[in-house]
């Protein structure tokens, strides 16, 4: 492991009165802050706190309209993001920068290749790449596509690119948002080799139990201010929580058992397979009633999103299959129908299927409703109509933006989801097929979220909740299924069984399938 060059600064970071506006809008607003060398450093705070644009400034992806960076004692001033990685600035994004048809080995190399003169050095820059492996305990296949790897080793990926790029400040914003328990510890133990070996790491997050577990330091953020820098054993999780909003904050659902009603939903031996003649779902049956929240656990990739797309209608079930709605078949009906029959659909590809990043708030926010239910005249759009609803979901959900006509792309990825959720929790549907509601969304929403859940189910809504999030399966389901290799097995009702239990079932471990779906 490396050891301490005592002519170096104590802070590896420093920002100097950091501003940003965008009109009149302070993304960041004089922020001042200190990151201590070798340290895990979590940078909290609520969707439009200001996270994203320091990040960016450090990274060069957004200018700041004033205030200095010092790196390692020095004022730097970046060329360009590239410029910014060459001082030793790593970025690892929540959503993936991996070209998914390309081998493990060339995402990591490409942009800085090992040369020889003018020509690219491949083994030299292998050699590097399996000594950073080897260094950091990082088992690859190299030589494997990115797009038949499963999602914890894509965050193994990541890491290995920006330190073959010569990072020494790592930033990690929500890395832990589609892991499993076991592969949220497996990541805390790469996060601390790094820290031991000289590394020091920006960790970006929403979820106040991991940042407790593992940060050394903890910064606030708050409408773009900067609120202080305190220690983990200064601090509890409500502490942190009403630091982050300016308020107390509820941590926990407080669900309450429930009258079940006629059942909703009934899905018999559905199957799917891809395009590749591949089998993604086996056989999958279940009913959830009126009244119910029925979660749906399990690591990403096991077959979760193609069950909840086959649903609504955007993928077609196999001969055999059969999805009843109301006691109607609507075995591959349309989205625009589902939609019309009022099943609302959250997906968990926020950017690529829940909106259309070129289009304005406005018209993300009656995206999919204006034809099935809602707007009126049905072939026409009703504009005071469209405003007023989006007014209400900006106001109910706190989706910060500066103006509803603006495009939905000038939101944070965490304003984005909320302007999502609330679209689809905002319209009078009888079933919610939900895909990570809370994914990447601050303490102050996740509660709103989990209240209107909660409130829906009581009105006699059915909920097909599927979350990485295994706490939030756990705090809302009345039932629980975990998903592993295309077939769904009992998770227990709510309460049964402790995170470790589900996460081994998560990972196929000992399993009983599903029978009593009643």
């Amino acid at each position: 492991m490396s050891e301490k060059n005592p002519n170096l600064s104590e802070y590896v970071l420093e920002t100097r009165d950091i501003c940003k506006y965008y009109g009149s809008l302070k993304a960041n607003d004089h922020i001042s802050l200190k990151v201590k060398r070798n340290t895990i450093h979590a940078i909290v705070g609520e969707n439009g706190a200001g996270k994203s644009t320091l990040m960016g400034i450090l990274t060069d992806t957004v200018k700041p309209d004033y205030g200095d960076i010092i790196l390692n004692g020095e004022k730097v001033v970046f060329k360009n993001p590239m410029d910014a990685a060459r001082h030793g600035i790593g970025m690892i994004y929540q959503e993936f920068m991996l070209a998914p048809n390309f081998s493990v080995f060339e995402n990591i190399i490409v942009g800085f290749e090992e040369k020889n003169g003018a020509f690219i050095d491949y083994k030299k820059s292998r050699e590097k790449v399996e000594r950073i492996c080897h260094d950091y305990g990082f088992n690859l296949p190299l030589d494997d596509l990115i797009n038949e790897l499963p999602v914890a080793m894509l965050q193994q990926i990541e890491i290995v690119k920006v330190l073959y790029r010569g990072a020494d400040l790592i930033i990690m914003d929500e890395p832990t948002s589609t892991l499993t328990p076991q592969g949220i510890e497996g990541l805390f133990q790469a996060m601390r080799v790094l820290k031991e070996s000289g590394k020091t790491i920006l960790f970006i997050t929403h979820k106040l139990k991991e940042v407790f577990e593992v940060s050394d330091e903890i910064s606030v953020l708050r409408l773009g201010k900067y609120v202080g820098t305190y220690s983990p054993d200064s601090l509890d999780q409500q502490k942190l929580a009403n630091l982050m909003v300016g308020r107390e904050v509820i941590l926990q659902a407080n669900k309450k058992p429930g009258e079940l009603g006629e059942t909703i939903l009934s899905v018999k031996n559905l199957s799917v397979v891809d395009e590749d003649n591949i089998q993604r779902l086996k056989n999958v049956s279940f009913d959830i009633h009126a009244g119910e929240i029925l979660g749906i656990a399990g690591v990403a990739g096991s077959g979760q999103q193609y069950l909840v797309k086959t649903i609504f209608g955007l993928n077609k079930a196999a001969e055999g299959s059969k999805i009843e709605y109301l006691g109607e078949d609507i075995t591959n009906s349309s989205p625009r129908e589902n939609r019309a029959k009022h099943i609302g659909y959250v997906p968990q590809d926020r950017m690529g299927m829940g909106c259309d990043t070129r289009s304005s708030i406005w018209e993300n926010a009656i995206m999919g409703y204006h034809r099935a239910h809602g707007f009126n005249p049905k072939w026409l759009i009703n504009h005071k109509e469209a405003n007023a609803f989006t007014d209400k979901v900006v106001d109910d959900f706190a989706v910060k933006v500066q103006s509803i006509n603006n495009n939905v792309g000038s939101l944070s990825g965490g304003n984005v989801q909320k302007l999502i959720v609330g679209r689809e929790f905002s319209q009078d549907n009888k079933l919610l097929l939900i895909e990570d509601p809370t994914r990447g969304i601050d303490v102050g929403a996740i509660e709103y979220i989990w209240a209107k859940l909660l409130e829906f189910a009581s009105q006699g809504v059915a909920v097909l909740l599927v979350s990485h999030e295994l706490n939030e399966v756990m705090e809302l389901s009345d039932r629980i299924m975990v998903m592993y290799n295309g077939e769904l097995y009992n998770g227990g009702k709510y309460g049964e069984l402790d995170e470790s239990a589900l996460g081994l079932l998560m990972t196929g471990g000992e399993a009983k399938q599903y029978e009593d779906f009643e």
